[in-house]
């Protein structure tokens, strides 16, 4: 086809304000995290539960709790998803949330454990649905070229909720003497997190969404549970899953370590200023890999997954080489009261930076891995049980880093031991990028809808169809059938 018959094909286009755009979909779980686990990253943020350092053994119980459930609940987030659809599995997902930090605020007032237990128990229950309903729509919404922009979009909304609630806590505690977090603190994150029981509610079925050239994301049959469990008992026959188990326990150990120490060296002023400044440099980090990722201009997918892990295996490598310098500077002895740093000490700068860095390589690390995920597979059904997984993974290795930290183990020590985790971790991606990732999964799986720019791509690659019979196609078949998966005419006009 020339330059000047490719002008002339009219692709259909939808209007981007509308619920049945996969993005608005995205958008809408972006705020679900954006109220709810951003808000609780800025309250655990602020000191290990409530902000008093005392109350370290009690976040690391509730927590352990919390983390230990929630590995259970991920891993059935898939079937979830796939049975109830994710409206009702987001909508379950953030009711968790404002219990927790209700909790907490129960603590600070009365000092009793039994509320933040119950409450680390049903939020690791819930928990493990709304994340899994992310990860699930971050992959099989997205085309191909989209999927590390997404999902970095997604984890843009979630560090925004909880700088913007750390900015809260910050103005208040700016000039304040006291330990705990002002009950006003948290009000605030328990209305937000209620709210957005109604983002949850605009969530559609998948098979109602349509791209803009009107293509669906897939066909979707009606699931039985048993089905679904099959489905996931699949997942541990795939060689490729289980060598990125590792990789999935990684993802977020290194939290509690970078919390507790947070808690334990810092003055309540300066712990909510490392709160703010940590959710604020994750949003370029975790944006400036999703971009590296989909980027056609670093060659194939293959090529992009490679550099970036190589990319995140020595900005990460260096943050632990310098995190291992600075405690074994301080010396710290957890037996005793922490120095309080606050940032008008001469000692903040250089701390500061790397506790910066430390936090960066939270989203880094996340986007890259659930990226190689999705590279895997364009089938909806699969890709939520693997966001389950990969969910239920990390929290589990969550749940051990708060059992770990509840004994008081030398800070060094910890750091340690998530620096040789990070270090297993980067050959396994490599080699996933290397080997597994392949330039398109859309011609070699059924019932996946395939984009209509990426179809008319491989057409004129392949040499199928010439410029006239692109175009004439292109004109004569409505919209219900360009779809070509999943003909629900009437699903896609009631929700435009």
């Amino acid at each position: 086809m020339s330059s000047e018959r490719s002008a002339e094909v009219e692709f259909v286009k939808l209007p981007f304000l509308r619920r049945n755009n996969p993005f608005i979909q995205v958008l809408l779980s972006g705020a679900c995290l954006f109220c709810n686990p951003g808000l609780y990253l800025a309250i655990t943020g602020l000191g290990a539960g409530g902000g008093k350092v005392s109350s370290t053994t009690m976040a690391d119980i509730s927590n352990g709790v919390l983390y230990g459930l929630f590995t259970f609940s991920a891993i059935l987030g898939g079937t979830m998803i796939n049975v109830f659809g994710p409206r009702i599995t987001m909508m379950f997902g953030v009711t968790g949330y404002p219990i927790y930090i209700g909790s907490l605020w129960y603590f600070d007032v009365h000092g009793k454990l039994w509320f933040p237990v119950f409450a680390g128990a049903y939020l690791g229950i819930t928990a493990g649905c709304l994340w899994s309903v992310a990860g699930f729509m971050g992959n099989a919404y997205a085309e191909e070229s989209q999927k590390g922009t997404w999902r970095a979009i997604q984890w843009t909304c979630n560090a925004s909720g909880a700088t913007i609630g750390g900015l809260v806590a910050l103005g208040i505690n700016l000039n304040t003497t006291r330990e705990s977090v002002p009950h006003s603190v948290y009000i605030v994150f328990i209305i937000l997190q209620i709210c957005s029981v109604g983002f949850a509610a605009l969530m559609l079925p998948p098979k109602a969404l349509r791209r803009k050239d009107g293509t669906a994301l897939a066909e979707f049959k009606p699931v039985t549970l048993i089905e679904s469990l099959s489905g996931l008992g699949k997942l541990f026959g795939d060689y490729r899953i289980l060598l990125m188990l590792p990789t999935f326990y990684a993802g977020e150990v290194f939290l509690v370590l970078q919390s507790s120490i947070n808690a334990y060296a810092y003055n309540l002023r300066t712990r909510s200023l490392n709160n703010v400044l940590t959710n604020i440099v994750q949003i370029p980090f975790t944006i400036l890999v999703g971009t590296l990722l989909d980027s056609k201009k670093l060659g194939s997918r293959r090529r992009r997954g490679m550099i970036v892990v190589i990319i995140d295996a020595v900005f990460i490598t260096g943050t632990y080489i310098a995190q291992t310098i600075w405690l074994a500077s301080w010396k710290f002895d957890r037996n005793i009261a922490g120095p309080s740093i606050d940032w008008t000490d001469s000692s903040y700068p250089g701390a500061v930076i790397i506790y910066l860095c430390y936090g960066a390589q939270y989203g880094m690390f996340q986007n890259t891995v659930l990226w190689l995920l999705g590279s895997l597979t364009n089938q909806p059904s699969r890709l939520g049980h693997m966001a389950g997984l990969f969910v239920s993974v990390l929290s589990a290795g969550t749940a051990s880093a708060f059992g770990i930290d509840s004994t008081k183990t030398p800070y060094e020590r910890e750091n340690g031991a998530y620096f040789a985790l990070a270090t297993i971790s980067w050959p396994i991606l490599f080699y996933i990028a290397w080997k597994c990732t392949t330039d398109s999964n859309y011609f070699h799986e059924e019932g996946v809808g395939i984009p209509v720019h990426v179809q008319l791509e491989h057409d004129k690659m392949a040499g199928v169809i010439d410029g006239e019979a692109v175009e004439e196609k292109l004109h004569s078949q409505p919209v219900a059938e360009r779809s070509a998966i999943g003909k629900e005419e009437k699903l896609l006009k009631s929700a435009i």
